[in-house]
């Protein structure tokens, strides 16, 4: 019964000591904590099955992370693992969390590792602690709640990459941004949906509990200063957050990104410090943004919760670019399921009543999320990158075809780790789990 559904969220403190930054200063310091670091848990109960997820104001991350805080969440509260969704913003101005040399900076050769650094081993240590600790404040605050749902276009923040009649690819950063190249050799932009969308839980008496949202471009404004920055999410939740009062928690989860940089403030290619500067231009937008939407949400059965997710093996791209390469080293380094030829991950599904949150294992290009909104049976489906592992990006197979074509690399191609099989290997899963559960 819909009566029986229960939520509770709760955020804690992941800032990392300065040494542990993922972007240094010249002391070998990050230069300033902008926006501090969280985690962020929601768990949902329907008086017969718990499931939570938890974001973390993170980058990258590889499955030690997600089973290092599943197992020690699961541990103190009786919410299985199995059905613990972690996820990342895809702040790139967090903790280091894996151990990264990218090969171009040392003559185009691999860093050699045998163990997982100290530094980012005694930082993954509290991290498991810490997000352990959010699942767990939440699981204890749960009260009885009802389900408000809705979605806005959001113009102004993202600018997808795009394919040149030379069949190279442009992505535009603030590091290269529209201005750098000329307009008159674009072929076409790559499919972009600037929806920001937005699930709101308030109490018996209407008084907000926690809020979720979704939204696909990359959280990269800060990626290139030397501070520890929760980027625009965190500024637009940080201030959601203020403004609701009441320890209300809002979680904004990276949705489908791989092909969007926020490059959109600005047709100008500008400096680091300048794009760090627009974190809370972009995040103001967003907030303004929620605000708008949340006095139009519609209410949405929130009746039954469930959690299924399988193990799926990704073929790797072959040849494989270094960067990915390196990328493939420092998952076995981890101790990460794998061997030469690709990797094991995960797709998973959490069901809300109507609503369905996938979770796929990187950065999700916007063509396949649309296709699983498509094919999904739930009223309302969201889709999620960079869940409980970090392939880094998961492209439609027509885009490698066409890089195959072009003979030319670019730097979606260059970090993935799957090859194009990986868009019909998905599809085909989350059909499988769609059948599961209803």
């Amino acid at each position: 019964m819909e009566n029986n559904f229960r939520v509770g969220a709760a955020k804690y403190n992941i800032t990392p000591s300065l040494d542990q930054a993922r972007r240094l200063g010249p002391k070998g310091l990050a230069t300033d904590v902008v926006n501090g670091l969280f985690a962020r848990a929601t768990v949902f109960d329907d008086g017969k099955t718990k499931a939570a997820i938890v974001l973390l104001d993170i980058s990258e991350f590889f499955p030690n992370i997600t089973e290092g805080i599943r197992n020690l969440a699961s541990k103190w509260t009786d919410i299985p693992p199995e059905n613990i969704l972690v996820c990342a913003t895809h702040t790139h101005s967090g903790a280091k969390v894996i151990d990264y040399d990218d090969p171009y900076d040392y003559g185009g050769v691999i860093v050699e590792y045998n163990e997982i650094s100290e530094g980012v081993r005694l930082y993954l240590e509290m991290l498991y602690r810490w997000a352990a600790s959010a699942i767990f404040l939440a699981d204890s605050r749960l009260k009885p709640v009802r389900g408000k749902i809705g979605e806005i276009s959001v113009p102004g923040i993202g600018r997808p990459r795009a394919r040149m009649k030379d069949g190279s690819i442009t992505s535009f950063t603030y590091a290269s941004n529209i201005d750098s190249i000329d307009k008159s050799q674009i072929e076409y932009y790559s499919f972009y949906d600037d929806s920001l969308r937005i699930a709101v839980f308030e109490d018996m008496d209407g008084s907000p509990v926690c809020g979720l949202a979704n939204f696909g471009c990359h959280n990269a404004l800060a990626m290139g200063w030397t501070t520890l920055d929760s980027d625009f999410f965190g500024w637009a939740m940080d201030r959601v957050e203020e403004a609701t009062g009441k320890r209300f928690v809002f979680s904004l989860m990276a949705g489908p990104e791989g092909n969007v940089h926020p490059a959109g403030l600005t047709e100008k290619t500008i400096t680091p410090e300048e794009a760090a500067s627009l974190v809370p231009v972009a995040g103001n937008i967003l907030y303004e943004k929620i605000q708008k939407v949340w006095n139009n949400l519609e209410a949405f059965k929130t009746d039954k919760v469930s959690c299924v997710r399988k193990e799926v093996y990704f073929p790797a791209q072959q040849p494989i670019p270094i960067r990915a390469k390196n990328y493939l080293y420092r998952r076995g380094t981890a101790g990460c399921k794998q061997d030469e030829n690709g990797v094991f991950s995960e797709l998973q599904l959490i069901e809300i009543g109507e609503l369905a949150i996938l979770g796929l294992c990187g950065e999700v290009f916007h063509e396949i999320a649309f296709n699983l909104r498509k094919m999904s049976p739930f009223k309302y489906t969201w889709v999620a990158s960079l869940c409980n592992d970090e392939l880094s990006y998961l492209m439609p197979a027509s885009e490698y075809k066409r890089d195959k074509e072009s003979g030319k690399m670019n730097v979606q191609k260059e970090f993935a780790i799957p090859d194009e099989t990986a868009e019909t290997l998905i599809y085909e899963t989350f059909k499988e789990l769609f059948m599961k559960v209803k």
